[in-house]
């Protein structure tokens, strides 16, 4: 498994302060805004240039060109993906309580996290620490959040190396496999 740019996902560890300094707030208030039921929505349709204008600037490392941000607005401007974007994070709870659990059955697969330099950089790796046996880590120099837009050459280059054993099948059968449980938790 490839995580970029999830510390965690979302945290095994407690949660940051209410109230963050504004470098990190500007990142991340987002998220308790995303996670209130319908009035984002209302807030953002008809205005999803304004609103993942300022997300996809300030979450990036460099400035991302112009059709790229355009191309997401696009596919937001779509209620139903506008909707699904969002309950990403209306599912928080549940998945905060869900990686507590996982956190004492740790994945066995092989995990690669990778981080952007300017913004989660190492905690992407440290986290998934807590939540998988076998964890490799990446931080891509010169890059935010939105690491295949921002670092189109250098993804494919990290992610080359801990793929390639599987290109022929032979790491695949040396992964071992889960063994089966009573109950299969929820993935939400």
């Amino acid at each position: 498994m490839a995580l970029l740019e999830v510390p965690g996902p979302p945290w095994a560890t407690p949660s940051p302060p209410l109230f963050l300094p504004e470098p990190i707030n500007n990142k991340v208030w987002h998220i308790p805004f995303n996670r209130v039921d319908k009035v984002p929505e209302q807030l953002i349709r008809g205005r999803e240039d304004i609103y993942f204008g300022y997300e996809f600037a300030i979450q990036a490392g460099m400035k991302l060109p112009e059709d790229v941000v355009n191309y997401y607005v696009r596919l937001l401007s779509n209620p139903d993906a506008l909707r699904g974007s969002l309950a990403f994070y209306r599912a928080w709870d549940a998945t905060v309580a869900q990686n507590a659990q996982r956190k004492n059955r740790p994945l066995a697969m092989p995990v690669l996290a990778i981080g952007g330099a300017a913004s989660w950089g190492e905690l992407v790796g440290n986290e998934m620490k807590l939540l998988a046996s076998n964890v490799q880590s990446v931080v891509i120099p010169g890059t935010g959040h939105w690491i295949a837009e921002e670092s189109p050459n250098k993804l494919p280059a990290a992610l080359r190396p801990f793929l390639a054993p599987y290109r022929d099948g032979s790491a695949a059968a040396r992964t071992p496999r889960p063994r089966a449980a009573a109950a299969s938790p929820s993935f939400g």
